[in-house]
């Protein structure tokens, strides 16, 4: 896949889009509850109890993801990333970092067990398109989405497919644009 550069001022656009999907609640920062927001609400798409072994990986696996990324991206200590803050961080290497890095693959890891819900390693396009609609995409754009991430188009998703898929969308640009 080649990705079509979008940087302007050597910062890539699609941190702003990042931000934008980590800050939940649209108060303008990135908190510990935006991140147990996301948790809670992929839970409830996947019809899993929070207090189930899935949920609280999931669960433990955002907290992480939290720590790590307040840990180089909140510059004041205020326990609050600002869109600025963030931006900086990612263009300055936190996302290269080995601890961003193994975050991002923990919460990767643990949401893609919740998606796959008869836990058999693997999710088919019809199970991924359910999820991804009842997180809240429409029918056409879920089955768009599903199918985009099945990389091999075998009709199943590894976990391998779905990180790449994540690392694209969070980490490498426009996934529009790629081919």
């Amino acid at each position: 896949m080649e990705r079509e550069s979008h940087m302007s001022d050597g910062v890539a656009p699609w941190y702003g889009r990042s931000f934008d999907l980590l800050d939940t609640d649209r108060n303008g920062v990135i908190e510990a509850n935006d991140l147990a927001a996301l948790a809670n609400g992929l839970l409830h798409a996947g019809d899993i109890p929070v207090d189930s072994a899935k949920g609280q990986a999931l669960r433990a696996a955002y907290q992480r993801f939290w720590e790590i990324i307040s840990e180089y991206a909140d510059a004041d200590s205020d326990r609050r990333i600002t869109r600025e803050e963030f931006i900086n961080a990612m263009d300055g290497g936190m996302s290269r970092g080995s601890m961003f890095t193994e975050g991002v693959t923990d919460a990767v890891a643990a949401e893609f067990a919740v998606v796959d819900a008869n836990d058999d390693g693997q999710v088919d396009l019809a199970e991924l398109q359910r999820f991804l609609q009842s997180a809240g995409l429409p029918e056409d754009e879920a089955r768009q989405t599903a199918a985009d991430i099945d990389l091999n188009g075998d009709g199943i998703v590894s976990l391998e497919e779905y990180e790449q898929a994540w690392r694209r969308y969070y980490l490498g640009g426009d996934p529009q644009t790629q081919s």
